[in-house]
């Protein structure tokens, strides 16, 4: 009997011959493949995915995703003769359960090693770097480093001086301006990849404010600095990234490379703005960072497609100049591993950019994507195609199930709780106003140190009046209605201890100038507070850093409701009330505020009363099966502007 899928393969087969080209049809594909060669450009790009591999509440494994749609746009640029490059702006991980969990697999025995073995198998050619890819010291970002098949770009970091423990991998430094290829596994200010018949030069800068979202910096980096060293009131760098990329511009123009890219880990909040109109010589901006994300007004198939939740913030790119009045164009994607970057660019024979290809924008890492991506290249082939399959690399699935399978992961599935409505951990939502998952965190901050202090009377610490949670230390949302342990994990990701502080009304006051300093940037030290009501004008004069605040700038009312319910007016109407040196509070913090993290130097100068030897994500589990009964139900507050802690 002739088995049928024979007769099914062979036409396939002869209709493959048939619509293979001509040979005038060839010598025209040749020419188009070295005009392309030489001239176009296809940018793969990503920044803060932050170890995210896998979605805490849908279970979502959006690394996986992530990998099949870099895997497949690869495939379209070779196949229309595009060179492509992949790279990232920084955040590659940050110290939650799966970057810790990698040191539960013997192949690794170190955090944050899966995340590197990953970007490997993705083909990765370089990361400009952000500053979580440092929180878990500077030993295990060794590590890391030692273990990428591509280098770590910062212009404005100096690594000369590190101490590292015995036994961890050196940091080696490249020469500036040279092959990306031969500096892998080292930190480079700057260095260029072939990229078709062409080179690119590629730049990177780490955030101005490095060494303020840093825990304790002189203890866990220690001899890092910026180039030029930094100010030690408010640890932003003494000389402008500005001046530092255009001397790496300089070099690399000086090579005959006129296509250079900057991957420039901004944060919202900069003191050292690198923006297009201060720069030349630089074409593309990878932006990273940042609150929200750059989108193009609709899908095409498999580009540009998002979420549906999603809407985007910005057009992408996002078209500026630089001084000599070139094109810069800006581009971004949403953070967490939920899209990839793309990006397809036309170069003139000057270097400058002539055209941005429609197929330009973000892919949201969800199976509908993948599928439309498949069936894009599967376009003008026999039906049944099997080339159009888009998967991702091996390696980067078996390193996630590998991950899934360590004790930690595996223990992190545990469901603690349930919530009625959705608890809101939004970026853009923590870091500008209250939320109902804040609230109930910086309930959870004041409960759990107030247990500490319960059960260690020989400490005398006073019954704790206040306490205060930083915006940027809420990571993710919890959606519910299962509360599992991994999305608590998720949300408080950096699992900080709490400290007890004892503050007087005007270092309390400096802390609150602190907080809403930066405001209406979407900065991380952004207040989440329990027990103070708090309004403030953020058009006034900022107070950023201050140990002690007897006069109120932002500030316009300030009520302390103490342990005892009696209620403290130290600030209405912008004046002080009394004398605000002359009261006593007790706030519950996290340490990393206490080290003076997010410029919280009245902090930094409190006395510590005492701190938990249990971390943030504990004593919010406990919080919701003690005081909660394991059921939550907040209802989300509304946005009030200026007003933090409303009644």
């Amino acid at each position: 009997m002739i088995n049928p899928n024979l007769f099914r393969r062979a036409a396939q087969c002869l209709a493959l011959l048939a619509s293979l080209p001509t040979s005038a049809a060839l010598a025209w594909d040749q020419q188009a493949c070295r005009t392309a060669w030489h001239t176009k450009l296809q940018i793969i790009h990503s920044s803060d995915n932050e170890s995210s591999f896998q979605d805490p509440n849908t279970l979502e494994e959006k690394v996986v995703y992530y990998g099949a749609i870099s895997s497949g746009l690869r495939r379209m640029a070779k196949r229309e003769c595009i060179p492509s490059l992949h790279l990232t702006a920084g955040d590659h991980t940050i110290p939650g359960p799966f970057y810790q969990a990698s040191a539960e697999i013997s192949d690794y025995g170190q955090p944050g090693l899966a995340d590197i073995a990953m970007y490997n198998a993705m083909g990765l050619d370089a990361n400009g770097l952000g500053n979580h890819e440092f929180d878990g010291g500077i030993n295990e970002f060794a590590h890391m480093l030692h273990a990428a098949n591509y280098p770590m770009i910062a212009v404005n970091l100096d690594f000369s001086q590190i101490a590292l423990e015995e036994g961890t991998p050196a940091i080696e430094a490249g020469p500036d301006a040279q092959s990306c290829v031969a500096a892998r596994g080292k930190i480079v200010k700057s260095c260029w990849l072939r990229a078709g018949g062409e080179r690119v030069g590629l730049i990177g800068r780490a955030p101005a404010d490095f060494f303020n979202v840093i825990l304790d910096p002189a203890t866990t980096l220690p001899g890092l600095d910026f180039v030029g060293g930094r100010d030690a009131a408010t640890n932003q760098p003494l000389a402008s990234a500005v001046d530092q990329v255009l001397e790496q511009v300089a070099k690399l123009e000086g090579q005959g490379i006129d296509r250079i890219v900057l991957l420039d880990h901004a944060q919202d909040f900069t003191a050292d703005p690198l923006s297009a109109s201060r720069l030349a010589g630089i074409d593309i901006i990878v932006a990273a960072g940042s609150t929200g994300f750059m989108g193009r007004a609709k899908a095409s198939g498999p580009f540009n497609y998002l979420r549906e939740e999603d809407t985007p913030n910005a057009d992408y790119p996002t078209v500026r100049s630089d001084m000599d009045g070139q094109t810069v164009l800006v581009v971004n994607s949403e953070q967490l591993y939920r899209y990839v970057g793309h990006l397809i660019v036309q170069f003139d024979t000057a270097g400058h950019i002539s055209r941005i290809d429609k197929r330009s924008g973000p892919i949201a890492t969800v199976p509908k994507a993948v599928h439309r991506l498949a069936d894009y290249l599967g376009r003008g082939r026999p039906r049944g195609w099997w080339g159009s399959k888009v998967t991702a690399p091996a390696a980067v699935e078996e390193n996630l199930a590998s991950l899934q399978n360590t004790p930690l992961i595996q223990d992190a599935f545990t469901q603690v709780g349930t919530t009625v409505q959705p608890l809101n951990g939004q970026r853009a939502d923590v870091r500008t106003r209250e939320t109902n998952l804040s609230r109930i965190v910086a309930e959870s901050t004041l409960w759990g140190a107030q247990q500490y202090a319960d059960n260690n009377p020989q400490l005398n610490i006073p019954a704790i009046d206040v306490a205060l949670k930083n915006g940027g230390g809420i990571r993710d949302s919890i959606s519910g209605p299962a509360i599992i342990r991994l999305t608590i994990q998720a949300a408080l990701a950096f699992d900080n201890d709490l400290s007890i502080v004892s503050l007087t009304g005007d270092t309390l006051l400096a802390t609150m100038e602190n907080a809403v300093s930066r405001n209406p940037s979407a900065d991380g030290r952004f207040p989440q507070l329990a027990g103070i009501y708090l309004e403030y004008d953020n058009t006034r004069p900022d107070l950023e850093a201050q140990t002690s605040v007897t006069t109120p700038s932002r500030v316009r009312t300030l009520i302390v409701t103490r342990a005892d319910g009696s209620t403290d007016e130290l600030v209405l109407n912008y004046a002080a009330q009394g004398d605000l040196g002359a009261r006593t509070f007790t706030m519950a913090t996290n340490s990393f505020l206490t080290t003076g993290g997010d410029g919280y130097a009245s902090l930094a100068a409190a006395p510590v009363l005492g701190t938990t030897h249990i971390g943030e994500q504990q004593i919010l589990e406990e919080y919701i099966l003690g005081p909660l009964g394991g059921a939550v139900d907040a209802q989300d507050p509304p946005a009030v502007p200026n007003v933090v802690a409303a009644p």
